[in-house]
Parts: structure tokens; C-alpha cells; sequence
């Protein structure tokens, strides 16, 4: 069981994690319907396809740059608390399996 300080780091970091897939999902999302709209329309509805965040780099929309800017700094943020905390994907795992459990509020 880790200290109630490392259960919180670990709460934060599972945070950032959703945090970061959702502006991941939302950034393409700017993108698709912006600067690469006429590549959207390639794709018919129930299309799969994995983007990559590189293909949005290097536009001159200053909305999509600047969320692309916010998501490097989020990953470095994430890589930071990653490795000076040592969290491993282990320790994650076992907070999913309590999940239940509501985080205190200060």
C-alpha cells in the first residue's frame, strides 16, 4: 500500500493520462474540421483510422499549434512525475482494481 503522498501522485498521474487522451481525441478532432477538413471528407462515417499527432504539426492554425504546444508540455510534465517517482504500470493496475475509492478532498 503506498504513502497517502504517493497514492496522491498516483491519482494525479492517472489524471494526466486521461487528461492527455482526451486532448489527444479533441486536438485531431480542431484538426480535421480545420486545416486538414478536405482530408476529413476522404473518410466515410465508421472509418478507423490512427493518427498520429505528428501529421498536425507544422500548420498555420494558431489554435491547432497552440494545443499541440499544450500537449507537449503535458507529456513532458507526465515523462517528469513518471520517472522521478518511479511509477510503474503495476502500481497503476492496482489502482484500477480500487478504483471505487473516492479521493479526499483538502
Amino acid at each position: 500500500m503506498p504513502t497517502p503522498y504517493r497514492e496522491k501522485i498516483l491519482l494525479t498521474y492517472k489524471f494526466l493520462l486521461k487528461m492527455h487522451e482526451e486532448l489527444l481525441t479533441r486536438t485531431i478532432n480542431v484538426g480535421m474540421t480545420g486545416e486538414l477538413a478536405e482530408v476529413n471528407k476522404v473518410f466515410a462515417v465508421g472509418d478507423t483510422y490512427k493518427f498520429d499527432v505528428e501529421q498536425f504539426r507544422g500548420t498555420s492554425d494558431v489554435n491547432l499549434n497552440k494545443l499541440l504546444d499544450f500537449f507537449d508540455e503535458l507529456e513532458d510534465v507526465m515523462n517528469y512525475l513518471a520517472n522521478i517517482n518511479g511509477i510503474t504500470q503495476e502500481e497503476l493496475d492496482e489502482l484500477d482494481d480500487e478504483e471505487g475509492e473516492e479521493e479526499e478532498d483538502f
